[in-house]
């Protein structure tokens, strides 16, 4: 089939139907990555070790298996996000891991205090606050990026996961930055 009839049949029977087309071919991209699609001649793609003659239904049966068997799988970590399937959204916690174990530095850095309000110190501060949402891109992105799945491709599907998670970070205690005096 070509890329839009798996598009449509993906549409029908899978995906989410808030994702933009620009997500689905990303996603397209991420499935040939798993092995799910075979490139064939003339751009066709098919499922992995199905025929083109199997019946619609027993086709659909099939692909709703693979994506239930690859998405307990570590490289098919992010098929929840995208396809309708019985199993349970995995936390941003447990998408960051990584296969050792991550050790906390043993010394936590103090902001260092100062009277005056600078350009640099709100840069750092603001860093600060970012930092774990951009490790988390990071993380997911090189996670994802494969043969056919570039890092622009990567990026969307981040975006969309991270959107699906919902998840806030924990309000954090207010740090005067600065104390001048009125005069």
């Amino acid at each position: 089939m070509k890329t839009s009839d798996w598009i449509n049949l993906l549409k029908e029977n899978f995906i989410f139907d808030d994702l933009e087309d620009e997500t689905v071919y990303a996603l397209l991209n991420y499935l040939i990555d798993l092995g799910l699609l075979v490139s064939t001649e003339n751009d066709s793609f098919e499922w992995q070790g199905l025929s083109n003659d199997v019946e619609r239904v027993e086709k659909i049966r099939v692909m709703q298996t693979d994506f239930l068997r690859l998405s307990q799988s570590e490289p098919g970590f992010a098929l929840p996000f995208f396809v309708r399937i019985d199993t349970e959204l995995p936390t941003l916690e447990s998408l960051i891991e990584t296969k050792e174990k991550n050790f906390k530095s043993k010394t936590i850095s103090q902001p260092e205090q100062s009277s005056d309000l600078s350009n640099l110190q709100i840069v750092k501060k603001v860093g600060r606050q970012l930092e774990p949402f951009m490790k988390a891109e990071s993380t997911i992105v090189s996670r994802l990026i494969g043969a056919r799945t570039n890092k622009a491709d990567a990026q969307k599907l981040f975006h969309y996961i991270f959107g699906k998670i919902g998840s806030k970070a924990q309000p954090r205690k207010w740090e005067q930055l600065s104390r001048k005096r009125h005069r």
